[in-house]
C-alpha cells in the first residue's frame, strides 16, 4: 500500500468515527430492534389484572414512530395502551407528572405514575434507553392496575 491509499483509509476511519460521535451515524435502535409493546405482556398474564379482553390487541404503526399497543377490556376501563418511548425520564415527569406524580420506587428509581392526566391515569418507567407508559381512564384502581401491568411488561424490555 502506498502513503496516499494509508492516508485516505486513516481518513475515511477517523472521519466514520466523527460522525458516529455527533449523531449522523445510523441509530442505535433501528425500528426493526425495538420491542413489540403488544408482546410485552401475555392476554393470560393482562386478563386476571383487567378482566376479560374483546378482540385483539391493536398495534400502532411502529414505521411511523408510534411504539404502542391499545387493549379493549370487555368490562371496566375503555382502553388500555402500552407505548414505548426514548428520553429522559425526568423530562417525562416535568411534562406528564402533574400536580402530584406518585414515586413508584418499587419499579425503578423514577418511576411514576400521574393518577389523572387529563381523564386518564398514566405510569412511566425506565428501563435501558427505553420509556415504558401505560395508560388507562382514571379509576381508583387505575394506577394499582398500571403498576402490575408494568411488573409484568418490564421483564419483556
Amino acid at each position: 500500500m502506498t502513503l496516499s491509499a494509508l492516508n485516505l483509509s486513516e481518513t475515511l476511519r477517523c472521519a466514520t468515527l466523527v460522525l458516529f460521535f455527533i449523531g449522523l451515524a445510523p441509530p442505535v435502535h433501528a425500528a426493526g430492534a425495538l420491542p413489540d409493546p403488544c408482546k410485552l405482556i401475555a392476554l393470560a398474564e393482562l386478563e386476571p389484572i383487567v378482566g376479560p379482553l374483546k378482540g385483539s390487541p391493536k398495534s400502532g404503526d411502529i414505521k411511523a414512530g408510534d411504539v404502542s399497543c391499545e387493549y379493549t377490556p370487555a368490562k371496566g376501563a375503555s382502553w388500555i395502551e402500552i407505548r414505548l418511548h426514548d428520553g429522559d425520564l425526568a423530562s417525562w415527569k416535568r411534562r406528564n407528572g402533574g400536580k402530584s406524580p406518585v414515586s413508584l420506587p418499587d419499579l425503578g428509581a423514577d418511576a411514576f405514575a400521574n393518577p389523572d392526566s387529563d381523564g386518564s391515569a398514566e405510569l412511566f418507567v425506565k428501563k435501558g434507553a427505553l420509556i415504558l407508559r401505560l395508560s388507562m381512564p382514571k379509576s381508583p384502581a387505575a394506577v394499582e392496575q398500571l403498576k402490575k401491568i408494568a411488573q409484568k411488561a418490564l421483564p419483556r424490555l
